[in-house]
This record gives structure tokens, sequence and C-alpha cells, in this order.
């Protein structure tokens, strides 16, 4: 009887133990079935499904006249998954010949843990075949396009580069990243217990949205002509560097930029980080004279002097605690303003700042959008420094009257010489001159000129101050353009010290101007950094004279006087 009841007791036991079994194992059920659900089905998803991204094809960017600067080539990336590679000493060997590598370096790669490793990135199509032709299990490939420049460095600082995912990351490829990426596209596939796709099992299929080309400003003939004349002017004169801006003075179109050392956007192993830099754009620098310009057309906007005011310049001229002469040692004399100008006199153009004043003079500075963003469209750029006037020492008004104190870029002095140009109207320089889509060419309307900030007569005047600067006596005679008239300004300007205060015995020299005179079409930047001899009107001038020369005529623009030239 005892026994039994023993019995008895255990069948209870037994029967709570597999109820609570039951129990748990229905609540188990209930939490996966139904609170933990969609986290089951996500795993389940993740283990099943692969997404297959489908890459864009990226935009091509084309000149005014629709030669090609960039554009993706299609190339194929080749990839392995390890544990599926069954002899991968002897596929190291195979693969390696085709690629010009190491095979202990594809040995690695195809040792490794991982289920997915990159063998080459983008490889050419015709040695991607060959490592097809091998016909290695566990090796892939993947179509792909790959960012190619037909012209090498040509526009290389302009157009910029793209990364290995073909983002832009530098230059116009950065600014317009947007509209020449597109959209990717992606393919919803399940994979069978290995990973292969499941033939016929796509679930989902989102298109890739390819980018849009975009058509340049620039003329490719005349930034070839920039880029050489560059280079061999900073061979020619030993400079560290040498930047050049072609406007169209009446659009803010433009033509060419250039800096000299460049690089190849094609192979970046050996690029110096330094040669990646548009420095007309993202580099400031003390102008020195070329600003005489701003002192000069603000003296004449404001009625402080006329072109043919005699101003009695001395031989040396001390303001607050500094005092100043000219460039050259000179002896007191009386000029009229336009030479004071022509012949580059720092006291001269002191003493009509001091007319001018500090407030009118800080306007003037304004007004020519010095110390602001010219609004190009191009990343990085600065807008330089000028010191707002109620900052300004008892020295400001001469220092920075004559270039000195203040800093700016290659891209607002262009802009200062195509106001003069244009009859003082503001100008927006620029890149992009059409979007080019299935519908066609669409023209992003741009062009043109701004509002009004000097007067014309004022502006005319000028023209005719820059005029002798270029003819006999004025300090920019080698920037003469055989039959064309032409209107400029030369500036030297010694470079800060980098650690101390002061200058350094090292120079920057300049040439702006714009031509013809009669009819303005074309203003032109060149800025050398630390040529020998350091006058602007020595090196700069001279590489002026072989850009603008060659510009006029691609253009066709006519001669100002005398027969045409030839060719």
């Amino acid at each position: 009887m005892a026994g039994n009841k023993v019995k008895d007791r255990r069948l209870v036991v037994m029967a709570v133990i597999l109820v609570l079994g039951l129990v748990v194992v229905a609540g188990k059920l209930a939490l996966i079935q139904g609170i933990q659900a969609e986290h089951y089905k996500e795993l389940a998803s993740d283990q099943r499904d692969t997404h297959i991204q489908i890459t864009p094809s990226r935009g091509t960017l084309f000149d005014r006249e629709g030669e090609i600067l960039a554009i993706s080539e299609d190339v194929t990336t080749v990839y392995a998954t390890p544990y599926q590679v069954k002899n991968p000493e002897a596929a190291a060997l195979d693969i390696a010949e085709v690629l010009g590598e190491d095979p202990e370096d594809v040995q690695d790669k195809l040792d490794s843990n991982s289920g997915f490793v990159y063998l080459a990135r983008k490889l050419d199509k015709t040695l991607a075949n060959r490592i097809k032709e091998l016909d290695i299990e566990g090796v892939g490939f993947v179509d792909e396009s790959k960012r190619f420049y037909p012209m090498g460095e040509f526009a290389s600082q302009v157009l910029g580069i793209v990364d290995v995912d073909n983002e832009g990351q530098a230059g116009l490829e950065l600014y317009y990243d947007d509209t020449l990426g597109g959209n990717p596209g992606e393919i919803l596939l399940e994979r069978d217990a290995v990973g292969n796709p499941i033939p016929g099992s796509e679930k989902r299929r989102v298109q890739a949205v390819d980018g849009v080309d975009l058509q340049l400003t620039i003329d490719k003939d005349i930034q070839a002509c920039v880029e050489e004349s560059l280079s061999a002017a900073v061979d020619r004169f030993g400079a560290r560097a040498g930047t050049a801006v072609v406007l169209d003075c009446n659009s803010g179109e433009i033509l060419a930029m250039a800096t000299s050392p460049s690089f190849d956007p094609n192979d970046r192993s050996i690029v110096e980080p330094e040669a990646m830099r548009n420095r007309a754009v993202t580099d400031v620098y003390e102008p020195g004279s070329v600003l005489k310009v701003v002192t000069a057309a603000g003296a004449l906007e404001e009625g402080v002097v006329d072109p043919n005011s005699v101003i009695q310049v001395s031989s040396q001229l001390q303001v607050a605690d500094e005092v100043f002469t000219d460039a050259e040692t000179m002896p007191s004399r009386a000029l009229e303003f336009n030479k004071v100008i022509s012949q580059s006199s720092n006291v001269g153009t002191i003493q009509v700042a001091l007319m001018l004043g500090n407030n009118r003079l800080s306007e003037y500075l304004d007004r020519f959008g010095l110390g602001h963003l010219t609004g190009v469209d191009f990343p990085g750029e600065v807008g330089g420094l000028v010191p707002a006037v109620s900052d300004w020492s008892g020295t400001s008004i001469a220092t920075i009257s004559i270039g000195q104190g203040i800093s700016v870029t290659p891209l607002q002095l262009v802009c200062v010489a195509g106001m003069v140009a244009n009859g003082g109207h503001r100008i927006c320089p620029h890149f992009l001159k059409a979007k080019i889509t299935d519908k066609g060419v669409e023209d992003m309307g741009l062009g043109g000129i701004g509002r009004e900030l000097l007067t014309e007569e004022t502006c005319r005047e000028m023209i005719a101050i820059m005029e002798q600067v270029v003819a006999p006596g004025g300090t920019g005679t080698r920037a003469a353009v055989n039959y064309y008239r032409v209107a400029g300004k030369t500036g030297t300007a010694a470079k800060p010290r980098e650690n101390a205060a002061g200058y350094s015995k090292r120079y920057m020299a300049s040439f702006i101007g714009f031509a013809p005179a009669e009819n303005p079409r074309l203003a032109v930047v060149v800025v050398m950094d630390e040529p020998s001899p350091i006058w602007g009107g020595h090196t700069s001038a001279p590489v002026f004279k072989e850009i603008m020369g060659y510009s006029l005529q691609h253009l066709n623009i006519p001669t100002s006087w005398g027969t045409p030239p030839p060719g």
C-alpha cells in the first residue's frame, strides 16, 4: 500500500513537471511568435536575404564646347569568399601574376576568416577577364565604374577627384556631387546556405538613377594655354607656384583657372597634397600695388581727385609712426594722378588715400567684394581678411591703400578688374554653364552681372589710367598685346613672416588686367609665388600677355586697331 502511495506521488510530480514544461514551452512559443516575432523575422531575413547595390553611372563633365573632361568608364571589382577557395596557395599565385602583386599578399586575403574580401577594386576589364578565365571557385566579380580624366593633369585642381566609391572628394566633383553622383539602386535576393544568390528569388528591385551630365564654362583651349604659360613661367622664374584665372567680365563665366604645379587625378599615388589646392579660390595673400585700383576708383568716385589732378608727391611720407617711400627712392615731384597709378607711386597713393579717409576707403574695399566670398560654385572658398575700420591703427589707411595689411584671393582680384571693365557692376564668378539631361541642354542661367557699384564715368577714367600702366613709362609694359588695347595694374608684395611680426624678403608678384580696353570682354589675373625677379611687371605681366593674346584671338574678338594678327 505504501508503495502505491509513493508511486502516485511520483506520477503527480512528473505530471506537474510535465505541465510546467509545457507551460514554459508554450510561453516561449508565445514570446517568440508574438512579442519577439518581428525580431526573429529580421534575423531570418538577414541570414536568408542579400542586398546587392546597383551603382549609378556618374555624370560626365564637359567643357563649354562639349569636350569630355571627366567620365566614368566600366571596370570590374574582383572579390573572394575565402572559405570557398579550395587551394588558396595556387589561387594566390595565379591571381598575383595577373595583378602584378606579391602572391603572399593575395594569399593573406584568401586565408582570412572573413566571408568576403576584395582582391582588386575597379580593375581594368582586360585584367579582370584574365582572372575570370582562371575559373577559381570562390572568386567573384562585380561590374562597377571608375572615374577617368582623359586629359590627365588638365584642369585637375578645378575638376577635383572622387574616391574609390565614386564620391566627390575635391573640386567640382565635390561641389556638384549630389548632381553628378545620382542615386544608387538595390536588388533584394534570397541566398542559399553557402551565401550564393538563388536564381529567380528576386524580391525587390530599385533602379539606380544615373547622375546628371554637366557642361562647364571652361574653354579647353584657353585652359591649356593658361596651364602651359604658367608652367613655363614657374620654371623660368624659379617660382614656388603660379596661379591664373581668365574671366568673362560681362557674364562671370570662368573660362580658365589653373595653378602650377598640378597633378594627375588618374594617378594619385605620387600626388603632393599642395599640388591639389586650387590656390585661386582657397589661398589668400597680401596683394600689394594691384590694390591701388580700388583706392584710385574710390578717390575718383568720391571726387577727391580727377585723372589730371596734380599731386605733390614727397620723397617719403610719415604716417603715424611709420615712414613710407616708393619702391625706388625718388625725389619730391609733381605727378598727375593718372601717373601716380601708372607709375605705381606708394607715396602718391597714400596721400590720396588720406584725402579719401578711413571710412570711405573701407567702403570701397567692401564695394569691390574684398573680405567677402565671391559666391563661386566651388568648395572651400575663403573670403580673405579685411579689418573692420574700427580696428584700423594709425598706419592702416596707408598700408591698406597700397595692398598691405589685408589678404585676398586671386579670384577676388580678377573680379576687381572685371568690375572696372564692365562699367562698375558686381560679378558673381561661376563654373556651371548647363545641365545635360534626356530633355536636352538646360542652361543654368548663371550668367550676367549684379548691381552697379561704380559709375560708368569712374570706370572710363580708371580704364584710361590702367591703359597707361601698360603704355611706355608704365610699370606693366610687358603685358601689352599686339593689336589690342590692354588695361592693367602690376603688384609686388612682400610676404609676411610666418612666425614673427613684419615682412620677409620673399615676394608675391601679380598682374591684373582686361581687354580690349574700348569694349572689355576678358579679365585676367596672374600671381607668381616667390619668383625671381620679384616684380609683377617682370614676371606676371609677360604671362598675362601670353594668356590674353591667345584668348582674344581664340574667341575671335575684334582687334582694337591696325591689321589683325596672322592665324
